[in-house]
C-alpha cells in the first residue's frame, strides 16, 4: 500500500513521546511507498523548529526521509495549486488552510490515499471521494 503523508504523521513518528508514535511508526512500516509533498517537508521542518528541536535533530531527521528508498518527494503542479484555491473558495475556508487543500489536490489528482490523524483533512478528503488511512 502506498500514500501521500500528512503533516501531523511525520510529526508523530519523529516525537518518540507523542500520544501517536508507536501507532504511527508500525502504520508506516506496512506501507510500500510514502509520498510526502514539498510543502508538507518544509511544514514540518517549521513545526519541528517550533517545538523547540535543534537544527542537527532536524536535519538528521530531514536526511532519513531523503534517504529513506521508500519515500518519495512530490513537487505541487500548477493544476494542484489552482484546484487547492477552488477548494478553498468552494468551501469558504482560510488560505491558512492551504498545504491541507494541496494535499487533497494531490490525492485526488494521483489517485492516492491520504495517511493522517487531522480531523478536518480527513472529513473533506471523504468529502471529495479520497480514501484516508488513519487509526
Amino acid at each position: 500500500m502506498e500514500a501521500i503523508i500528512d503533516t501531523n504523521i511525520l510529526i508523530y513518528e519523529t516525537i518518540e513521546d507523542s500520544m501517536y508514535h508507536k501507532e504511527v511508526v508500525e502504520k508506516l512500516k506496512d506501507l510500500e511507498s510514502l509520498y510526502i509533498p514539498t510543502n508538507i517537508l518544509i511544514e514540518f521542518i517549521l513545526v519541528m523548529k517550533k517545538l523547540k528541536l535543534e537544527n542537527k535533530v532536524i536535519m538528521h531527521k530531514i536526511s532519513e526521509i531523503l534517504e529513506d528508498p521508500s519515500i518519495s518527494l512530490i513537487s505541487i503542479a500548477k493544476m494542484d495549486f489552482k484546484e487547492s484555491l477552488k477548494i478553498i473558495i468552494r468551501e469558504n475556508r482560510d488560505m491558512k488552510e492551504i498545504n491541507d487543500k494541496i494535499i487533497l489536490a494531490l490525492a485526488k489528482r494521483k489517485n492516492l490515499p491520504i495517511y493522517t490523524y487531522d480531523r478536518q483533512l480527513k472529513q473533506q478528503a471523504r468529502k471529495y471521494g479520497v480514501k484516508v488511512l488513519s487509526r
